[in-house]
């Protein structure tokens, strides 16, 4: 199971943090003459771009900093970084944010990440059949083989969710963990009988003939905030101005993508190595200001329902004040 070794870089990152300093005393106040240079850990793709747009927009360097963003490691496997203070700041899907949370990893949410939308079937995310699949809705998932790229996270999470809702017996559902990129292949040749994908596979999938018979994260909480940002408590703590800054710098882009989703798409061909024509068809995620305190709290419940955490988290102690 994919969960335990990223649990297992979680721990690690809290024995480095004890005999490391967190990072932030070379950090100086944004407001001074020279940017103040900040490392960024998120998910090469969509997540990533978002963050170069505003880089590229200027947003970052507004607000006084110099903003690098690393594809190395992002999403569960950042965390460490940013709990050691090797990175400032990290994007992940909120599940894993919250599975660090609960093991007692000083993580504090600063701002929001990608957001579903509210329309079922219009979504940045779904779970795709074959064209000539006899599964032909939600009812007709129970007891198949639905592939999702990690196991015991937001994916699993949600299909779960979102089946529970329509009345579906989920106990008999297969899970297993094939990466983005291999899951339409599989789909075709039979291997699994459905696959949970975000874009642009979700396009892709749709072009080829594959069918969508679940949106996941909208049928589970239309609107739901996937992602988040985080900083180690100590980071956040010494550096408010910083934290602040990046927090602006968010938003701006956020609005800017919401007013001209055109040059997005646009951008998406260069920052993201998406062709042009799947960059004008996909469908975009929701990027907003504001950290979605529903979200977190249905996110956190439903993790201790499927016995993904067994300590609860008190989402308002995580969320930066």
């Amino acid at each position: 199971m994919k969960r335990l070794p990223l649990l297992a870089l979680f721990f690690g990152a809290t024995l480095v943090l004890s005999a490391c300093s967190s990072g932030s005393g070379d950090a100086t106040a944004p407001s001074g003459d020279a940017p103040v240079t900040v490392n960024v850990a998120e998910t090469a793709g969509m997540p990533s771009a978002f963050l170069d747009y505003g880089v590229q927009q200027g947003f970052f360097s507004a607000e006084g900093l110099d903003l690098v963003v690393d594809t190395g490691a992002g999403g569960a496997a950042a965390i460490p970084g940013v709990v050691s203070g090797t990175t400032h700041f990290a994007g992940s899907n909120v599940v894993s944010v919250l599975l660090a949370q609960s093991k007692g990893l000083p993580l504090m949410i600063i701002a929001p990440g990608t957001s579903a939308t509210k329309t079922v079937g219009e979504d940045f995310s779904a779970v795709l059949v074959p064209g000539a699949s006899a599964i032909q809705g939600p009812n007709d998932l129970a007891g198949k083989t639905i592939a999702v790229n990690t196991l015991e996270n937001i994916g699993e999470v949600t299909i779960k969710t979102a089946l529970e809702a329509t009345g579906v017996d989920v106990s008999g559902i297969s899970f297993v963990e094939l990466g983005f990129p291999s899951m339409l292949a599989a789909l075709d040749s039979g291997q699994i009988d459905a696959a949970w994908v975000i874009e642009p596979f979700v396009t892709s999938g749709l072009n080829a003939g594959d069918r969508s018979v679940l949106s996941p994260y909208v049928e589970a909480l239309p609107g739901l905030m996937v992602g988040c940002y985080v900083a180690s408590e100590s980071y956040a703590a010494d550096n408010p101005e910083i934290v602040a800054s990046f927090q602006r710098g968010v938003a701006a882009t956020a609005a800017s993508i919401a007013a001209d989703p055109a040059s997005f798409r646009t951008a998406l061909t260069t920052l993201a190595s998406i062709p042009d024509a799947a960059a004008q068809a996909l469908v975009l995620p929701i990027w907003n200001s504001d950290v979605d305190l529903n979200s977190l709290t249905f996110m956190e419940e439903q993790m201790f329902a499927y016995g993904l955490t067994t300590a609860r988290v008190d989402i308002p102690s995580v969320l930066l004040k």
